[in-house]
């Protein structure tokens, strides 16, 4: 994404659009003072496994099989692989260090990076290295720092996102380690967390490594879905995070896309509560190009509202056709667009705040802008919200942002609260919704001019009507292999109940491969009870083949929960943790 740039404006608003210039990432000889830094600490930290190891010479050869990378301290985490090493190999140790980068320093770095920026998505490299910095090389003590750091609040451990993230983050970590066998040293670690402080004690007495060895030799393999055992390693670091350095330093990039993750959130809950009928056959227009989440109500109501207001205003031209696909870079767009909305909006309100400020501010209030404290007047509401629909390229700021200050009455909030607060509104409540809204704008006494669609040349019409063409048959195809694979999903776990597809809302036809790309990855919300108005739509996941349908039925359709506001740092859909050993086989 873009930088953050204060575009240039008329009277107090401070509108912000984006700048290539720039990417938010740190100097080169900046990023690599870091680097030489964290190696340094490594080596620090295996000159103290060596001090630990210095009486039993048979293990001190096993070092360059052995990480950082652990669910202990550095230290710990070091001489425990070592010994797992010696473990997998008692006798003379050959098959152990078969392969292995004797340089245990960088294989440790990588591994710790791969740590984090799995962990943490929005995580580039450069800023996954910092934290490690910050942490003395401590991996889950880092993860606690970025967590406190970015203000993740659903952060739990022993959840299950936690858990499969975790399990998914020390996975990849042993494998960007250069580790010989990745999942099985994951796997003792992950069955070793229920006696993680027995383990920690032992090892920094070290008087028996024999018993240590034995207990390793032994050791079970973990059973997936034992989620309380996981909680252990996070109460572990959380004491060792008290010794931790402060962060001292911003990381808005990042915390950018972590805001577009929230905001992406807040529009699958829009989609799920709009009725299935009137999204695919009139409001996706509407919700496209002006469903911004910033006004008055929260997000999810400021989606719906401003989507409602804006076709009620500016209805289409012509007829729509109906779709069951939205566009992923249309969805994107204005996402993109509800962020530099958001972000001007605060800091035209508030003169005082700066980009970066105000990024921090919508991630800790769930972008509610009514947390902010209250304008002097309604006019600077009023322009608050003219620079939020400026930077969101609306192509009528003036009216938004008169619609948006005049429009939260006691009437709208009753009736989206009198239709469950949390369930799919009814045709009817849409209706008398687009009255309400209507009537509060007419109030403002501004006059919404409907302007008559630019003219272009003939040859440019006909490339866009063929690309549409195209678009069209791609959306088709899609539509016809999901509902195939709902179909599929219901005869395999013998569901009672129809489902209906509600919208697909993300799709993703480049997976697999770099030459072609084997496989396509769709999100979409699906209703069950066909006609059951107030059900709750249920996100899914599916994998599908690009090229032979036959194979659609191998693959993956699953239930996914809804991202959680700030959960992008962490959030993995279960489908990853499903197949995690077959991607890194």
């Amino acid at each position: 994404m873009a930088n953050l740039r204060a575009a240039a404006s008329t009277g107090h608003l401070r509108v912000y659009g984006t700048s290539l210039s720039d990417d938010g990432a740190l100097p080169w000889e900046e990023r690599e003072q870091d680097t030489s830094l964290l190696l340094r600490k490594i080596e620090l930290h295996r000159d103290e496994a060596v001090k630990l190891l210095a009486s039993h010479p048979d293990l001190l050869r096993f070092l360059d099989a052995a990480t950082c990378v652990g669910l202990l301290d550095p230290v710990s985490n070091i001489v425990v692989s070592a010994m797992l090493a010696a473990a997998a190999d008692p006798v003379d140790g050959a098959s152990a260090l078969a392969g292995v980068d004797k340089d245990m320093k960088q294989r440790s770095l990588d591994g710790l990076v791969a740590f984090l920026t799995c962990f943490f998505p929005h995580l580039t490299d450069w800023e996954a290295v910092r934290y490690l910095v910050l942490a003395e090389a401590d991996p889950l003590v880092a993860a606690r720092i970025v967590i406190e750091d970015r203000r993740t609040t659903c952060f739990r451990p022993g959840s299950t996102a936690t858990n499969g993230a975790l399990k998914l983050a020390l996975k990849c970590a042993m494998v960007a380690a250069k580790h010989p066998c990745p999942s099985e040293l994951a796997g003792v670690w992950l069955s070793l967390c229920s006696s993680l402080d027995t383990l920690e004690k032992a090892v920094s007495l070290l008087n028996s490594p024999g018993d240590i060895l034995q207990t390793l030799a032994k050791q079970q393999p973990y059973v997936d879905g034992i989620g309380s055992s996981l909680i252990r390693p996070w109460e572990l670091a959380a004491r060792r995070s008290k010794q931790a350095a402060k962060v001292t330093h911003q990381y808005s990039w990042s915390l950018r896309r972590v805001l577009l993750h929230t905001i992406h959130g807040f529009y699958l809950q829009a989609l799920a509560r709009m009725p299935g009928g009137e999204l695919r056959s009139c409001y996706h227009r509407s919700m496209l190009k002006a469903g911004h989440c910033y006004g008055p109500f929260d997000p999810v109501t400021n989606i719906i509202v401003n989507t409602i207001w804006y076709k009620a205003t500016f209805p289409p031209l012509s007829q729509l056709d109906e779709l069951d696909i939205l566009g992923t870079l249309n969805l994107m767009r204005i996402e993109a667009q509800s962020f530099y909305g958001l972000v001007s909006f605060l800091c035209t309100h508030d003169r005082d705040l700066n980009a970066d400020q105000a990024i921090r501010f919508l991630l800790d209030t769930d972008l509610n802008l009514a947390a902010t404290k209250h304008c002097s007047s309604v006019h600077g509401e009023q322009e608050a919200f003219r620079a939020a629909a400026t930077a969101a390229w609306h192509h009528r700021p003036d009216a938004q942002a008169a619609f948006l200050s005049s429009c939260k009455t006691p009437a709208v909030l009753s009736l989206l609260s009198d239709n469950g607060g949390q369930q799919q509104l009814s045709s009817q409540c849409v209706q008398q919704l687009a009255m309400l809204l209507s009537s509060a704008f007419r109030s403002t006494g501004m006059v919404a001019h409907q302007k008559q669609p630019v003219a272009i040349y003939k040859r440019r019409f006909e490339l866009t009507m063929y690309e549409g063409r195209i678009q069209r048959r791609a959306h088709k195809r899609i539509s016809r292999k999901i509902r195939a694979a709902l179909s599929r999903y219901e005869v395999q776990n013998l569901e009672q109940a129809c489902y209906q597809l509600h919208v697909v809302c993300g799709v993703n036809t480049y997976v697999s491969g770099h030459d072609y790309y084997h496989h396509s990855h769709a999100n979409f919300l699906v209703t069950r009870n066909v006609g059951s108005v107030g059900s709750v739509p249920v996100l899914f996941f599916a994998e599908l083949s690009n090229k032979n349908d036959d194979q659609d039925s191998q693959l993956l359709c699953c239930p996914v929960e809804f991202p959680l506001p700030g959960a992008g740092t962490f959030f993995r859909l279960r489908f990853f943790f499903h197949q995690i050993d077959k991607d890194l086989h």
